[in-house]
């Protein structure tokens, strides 16, 4: 069997510029690697081919002068390894909803060779019959995980098994325009998933070098080479915007301790790795399992550092496991957040109260090793401006090290997005039209460097919002951009630790260089924290930021809004930078409506 990751995005999408700065994702293809080991239990030869892996790679190597031919690599990279290993079966993975036309042109490919193509993985598991109807080359679909029900397929097939145990499968006789739905239930159980992949099958030593993992790459230094781990599936939260629990199900089931540490120090000894983004969504689920693990990963020495990007659930951080995080190597983590409304909390069944987040966030605090920043989304169904507002206290009473803002990107087959496709506020689309807000192919890019204004006077943007009123997209898209000035770069203002500072350089340094380029707020603060921690500038940084707003009316904007002036960066004089009140009177905290929130 050849497994094939296919490249994240198409042609059309793919910007070599953003390739060569490192920008766009490059994850190993974990839950391939699950499936290869799997298969091998039961004598299956496996090959493994990483298409998202190899076109990084080319385009990262590609020369001036020529144009890049995106399509060209990875069809040749795919047609050379079907004919090397010339498999009896191909089995294509898609995780993201916005990678559904690459999945589609890597079956049509694969399918071209008249060998039998299945697929699955989470976006085909969300939208499994329409993604058939999209891709009726695909001869089977295995939905949710699939590393049980694609080792009983190949059992059944070889017939060393029975067609009564088929489960989590979809068989597509496309020509008949016939269906055959085996739905067991195929999930592996807790002893079932002790399996460490095929982890030579899935190039870890080159990956972050081509990409990125995760959102702290910055806090590591150039060439350190990242891997990712799994210790539990599912979550015990409820999200109505989040679709773990259709791939996942009910619960959280975890691997042993010993297993996950096992894996830990393969990757450690035998691929040079030294940082881990955990895949968990809900790594903490278990406190003492936690704790548990993080100590065992200290008493191994493994000398690790790692993050939790997917974000950890707020009520479990208590002194007891943030210490134990902190002692095995955690540098950075997301708090899932979302609104500090308790009403929106209630409405998208988020798993805390306002009180348990600005608790976790007081037990973060005493760990400034840690990097803490929180999750917020904008756009809920029937969220008011009084609602955001809310948002932004609570945020600000949390304190933490950035917020991660987001508007609203309702996902096909989630309970927010059949709600408000019911309710008639937004269309059915089809999964070709989906495009994530952030990401190297999302659109906030095109926000920052000002391809997208969203109003000609940023300034003016709230004037006519009452804070009743239910925001339109545009608003929406201003009012992320003052609450991301609000609660992240204008509060670097106050901000006094060295340790913090050097931390924050290291941030913006990322969002300047490899995320946003020219980001004009990471300039001026990137400046300012320079200032200072030495007293001094780098030569260069300020004619950045001068080109920036010579040729950008979007920045300009948004720098007179907030009285910013690089008259002001290039005399260090940041005396009287008030808080901005483009919404008077709602911003400043006010304790009396913290204590609301808290209680309610």
């Amino acid at each position: 069997m050849l497994l094939v990751n296919p490249p994240d995005g198409t042609s059309e999408l793919f910007r070599i510029d953003t390739a060569k700065r490192r920008r766009y994702a490059n994850y190993p293809p974990y839950g391939l690697g699950l499936i290869a080991q799997n298969l091998r239990e039961v004598g299956v030869q496996v090959a493994l081919v990483n298409l998202n892996h190899i076109v990084l790679k080319a385009a990262r190597r590609h020369g001036e002068g020529t144009a890049f031919d995106f399509d060209a690599v990875w069809t040749s990279a795919l047609d050379e390894a079907i004919g090397r290993h010339n498999p009896d079966m191909i089995g294509v993975t898609c995780m993201f909803t916005m990678t559904h036309e690459s999945l589609k042109r890597v079956c049509a490919r694969a399918a071209a060779s008249a060998i039998p193509v299945v697929i699955g993985g989470v976006h085909v598991s969300n939208d499994v019959e329409r993604v058939l109807d999209d891709i009726p080359c695909a001869t089977a679909a295995f939905t949710r995980e699939s590393d049980i029900a694609v080792k009983r397929f190949v059992r059944a097939v070889n017939g060393t098994g029975e067609i009564a145990d088929l489960g989590q499968v979809i068989l597509n006789d496309s020509d008949l325009g016939v269906r055959h739905r085996f739905h067991a239930e195929c999930q592996p159980e807790a002893a079932e998933m002790d399996t460490i992949p095929a982890l030579e099958l899935m190039e870890m030593e080159g990956l972050s070098a081509e990409g990125v993992m995760g959102n702290f790459y910055g806090f590591k230094p150039p060439g350190a080479r990242f891997a990712t781990s799994l210790a539990a599936r599912g979550c015990r939260a409820q999200c109505t915007f989040c679709s773990v629990r259709n791939f996942n199900g009910k619960g959280v089931r975890q691997r042993s301790v010993d297993s996950v540490l096992d894996e830990l120090q393969m990757l450690k000894e035998v691929h040079g790795v030294e940082h881990i983004v955990w895949l968990d969504d809900d790594l903490l689920k278990d406190e003492r399992r936690a704790i548990a693990l993080f100590n065992g990963m200290t008493k191994r020495n493994l000398g690790l550092t790692w993050d939790a990007t997917n974000g950890v659930i707020a009520t479990s951080c208590t002194e007891d496991v943030v210490r134990a995080m902190r002692d095995s190597g955690c540098i950075a983590l997301n708090i899932g957040m979302e609104s500090g409304n308790p009403t929106i909390l209630k409405q998208v069944k988020k798993p805390g109260t306002v009180r348990n987040f600005v608790e976790a966030a007081r037990v973060l605090k005493k760990y400034p090793e840690i990097h803490s920043r929180v999750f917020l989304m904008l756009g809920f169904p029937g969220e008011t401006m009084a609602m955001i507002a809310d948002t932004i206290a609570v945020a600000r009473a949390m304190d933490l090290d950035w917020c991660s803002i987001t508007v609203l990107q309702p996902l096909p087959n989630t309970p927010i997005y059949d709600s408000m496709v019911a309710q008639g506020l937004i269309s059915a689309m089809k999964a070709s039209d989906v495009r994530f807000n952030s990401g190297g192919y999302g659109k906030q890019n095109e926000v920052d460097s000002g391809e997208r204004l969203a109003t000609r006077s940023f300034a003016e943007a709230f004037a006519s919002i009452p804070m009743d009123a239910i925001p339109t997209g545009p608003q929406l898209e201003d009012i992320w951009f003052f609450m991301n000035y609000h609660l992240n770069f204008h509060r670097l203002f106050s901000e006094t630790r060295e340790f913090k500072l050097r931390q924050q350089v290291m941030n913006l340094r990322t969002l300047s260089d490899v995320i946003s380029p020219e980001h004009g707020l990471a300039l001026y603060f990137t400046g300012y924290l320079q200032h200072c921690l030495e007293g001094r500038i780098e030569p260069g940084l300020i004619d950045r930021l001068r080109r920036k707003l010579d040729t950008s009316p979007y920045w300009r904007d948004r720098f007179d809004a907030f009285g910013l002036a690089l008259d002001d960066l290039e005399r260090a004089d940041f005396h009287n930078k008030s808080i901005p009140r483009l919404m008077p009177g709602q911003l400043p905290r006010d304790d009396r409506r913290l204590e609301e929130l808290a209680l309610d």
